[in-house]
């Protein structure tokens, strides 16, 4: 995989997997350089009241994410050794490569969100999933899992089918029967459903890659962006319940209180987003973009100057 010519550059990851309750989410972070994208993915779980309630997420952008068989992640990743230093409730674990995002593989990425596939269908149709605040619920109950506890590997990705379907029957899924993933997935099976579910359509839904800032820590991350009345808010799926590693246990959380909207108004950390995209669309921001809808070029006003 490494010493394919689309995948041999480098990304750089970053992983933190706090151990309080609290909101889950995953990252991926991006430098852009001379062309060259470092990347920091993070995993944690962040415990904030609305509006900031992120502060035990925990945060993982994984490029790969399977347990039934090895796939090919879009960048080549090389893992370092974990991190130290990280404040008491968090486990803090450095992964460095870089990458250098190219026309040839920005495809894997849309290859992710699968809108039309049977499973995304399926899901909608098995759980009576009607409008997208039901869909937001289902998102929330999904529990966040690192791959080295789900796949026995640092970084795989998974498309939807293989989250909504193969997951719940890995022998490695500590909440055996139900989806379980890190944040990537969440946010490309979310927007799949929501597109799905007609309530949005390619230019009405994405997903965010970039860089979140919770004040104790900071790095990548992947979360969901949808349009409405002439302007975006994010969706944050990884705000369920989550897996601690350090104590073999799942860590319930209450999401009752969390309203579809609340990031409309609310403040979400984001310090900048480095790509958009859906199966349909890709965007680098700040680049020129060719087909994006002119609207991609806005973002959500509840991120942070």
């Amino acid at each position: 995989m490494g010493n394919s010519p689309e995948y041999r550059n480098t990304l750089d990851w970053l992983s933190f997997e706090p151990q309080n309750l609290g909101v889950q989410c995953c990252s991926f972070v991006g430098i852009v350089e001379s062309g060259v994208h470092e990347f920091q993915n993070l995993n944690l779980r962040f415990s904030l009241s609305p509006g900031e309630r992120n502060i035990n997420m925990p945060q993982n952008f994984q490029p790969t994410y399977n347990n039934g068989g090895p796939q090919q992640l879009p960048p080549a990743v090389s893992r370092e050794d974990p991190s130290k230093g990280i404040s008491p409730d968090m486990r803090a674990r450095s992964f460095l490569d870089e990458q250098y995002i190219t026309q040839q593989n920005t495809s894997y990425y849309q290859s992710c969100v699968t809108p039309y596939a049977d499973a995304v269908t399926s899901y909608l149709e098995e759980n009576d999933l009607d409008d997208k605040y039901e869909i937001y619920q289902a998102a929330l109950s999904w529990t966040w899992v690192s791959d080295e506890t789900l796949n026995g590997v640092d970084e795989k990705w998974l498309t939807p089918t293989e989250f909504l379907d193969e997951t719940p029957a890995y022998s490695s899924n500590p909440d055996y029967g139900e989806p379980v993933s890190d944040c990537e997935e969440q946010a490309n099976t979310l927007a799949s459903l929501l597109i799905a579910s007609g309530e949005y359509n390619e230019s009405t839904v994405r997903v965010a890659i970039g860089k979140v800032d919770f004040g104790n820590v900071s790095g990548g991350h992947a979360w969901v962006e949808v349009y409405e009345d002439g302007e975006w808010f994010p969706l944050d799926p990884t705000e369920g319940p989550y897996y601690d590693d350090d104590n073999c246990s799942i860590v319930s959380a209450d999401v009752s209180d969390i309203d579809y909207d609340e990031y409309l108004e609310s403040t979400y950390p984001a310090v900048r987003v480095w790509y958009y995209y859906n199966d349909k669309y890709f965007m680098e921001v700040g680049k020129q973009n060719g087909d994006v809808p002119a609207f991609w070029d806005e973002q959500p006003e509840s991120y942070p100057n």
